[in-house]
């Protein structure tokens, strides 16, 4: 039975990342050249969205040149059923309640240090959504919640981590530089956490050999922080000195159970 890793396997990377990095530049010069402004959230929207068609047309060309009896498709479909009998819901759900947590702890500290005047630092924890359109809250979850975590999870975890895996003959350094990478995709409030992030679905991916299961863990991880962020109870936790000792105290005691965790399941070889 051909697994989807075989398929990521044959993606070249060169390719990929010309092809996204041309999609920016196309999008980025056309704002300019016609004079219009697409919004961050807007541009990532395309930008995933053509890369999500990029991904499938490549994957059906493999297809059609491997002339086996198993499709992607039918690849995917293996990955899907078996994604809880190789991954654990639990062990998910603490790794982004940890991750959630951690990163609301850094936050607490840069909202501190800019208190201080020792930094500049004025961003939003999770955001308050309550008063927007539903256009816009369509728009972010489509983009945010479900096309993010396909495309980073399948270009960091599916081509990176695999990549750097076999040319550096080293896998703890793939595991570093992969989730470092992906630490400085996101804001400067969330890259300590993205790392963190990173690291923990790098070796759920290792260990469950089935791309989906990193995937799941982005989306409930954005879909959290959507809901979150939703529900507008953004000013209520960043007014609240009870609620924010509680978070942190939660991030040290669950964080120092992931640690230890990482330490415990840090993988020595990839599949």
């Amino acid at each position: 039975m051909i697994r989807f890793n075989d398929y990521l396997d044959r993606l070249s990377i060169i390719k990929v990342l010309s092809f996204f990095l041309l999609v920016m530049l196309v999008l980025t010069l056309g704002s300019m050249v016609f004079n219009f402004y697409l919004g961050n959230l807007f541009f990532k929207f395309i930008l995933y969205s053509v890369m999500l068609l990029f991904f499938v047309y490549k994957f059906h060309q493999i297809d059609l040149k491997e002339n086996s009896g198993d499709s992607f498709l039918d690849s995917l479909r293996n990955e899907r059923n078996s994604i809880f009998e190789v991954s654990n819901i639990q062990s998910i759900s603490f790794i982004v309640v940890a991750n959630i947590l951690f990163v609301s702890t850094i936050y607490f500290i840069l909202k501190y240090l800019a208190g201080l005047s020792i930094i500049s630092f004025d961003s939003p924890l999770f955001g308050d959504f309550s008063s927007l359109s539903a256009e816009f809250l369509l728009l972010y979850f489509i983009t945010v919640v479900i096309l993010s975590p396909i495309i980073e999870e399948l270009l960091f975890r599916g081509i990176f981590l695999r990549r750097f895996n076999k040319e550096l003959d080293n896998l703890t350094l793939a595991i570093l530089i992969t989730s470092i990478l992906f630490g400085f995709c996101h804001g400067f409030g969330g890259i300590l956490g993205a790392i963190l992030f990173g690291i923990c679905v790098s070796i759920l991916y290792i260990k469950s050999r089935n791309i989906l299961v990193p995937i799941f863990a982005h989306f409930l991880n954005n879909l959290i922080s959507f809901l979150i962020a939703l529900a507008g109870i953004e000013y209520f936790i960043q007014g609240n000195l009870i609620v924010i000792v509680l978070i942190v105290i939660l991030a040290i005691a669950s964080n120092f159970v992931l640690f230890k965790a990482i330490l415990k399941e840090w993988p020595t070889n990839m599949e």
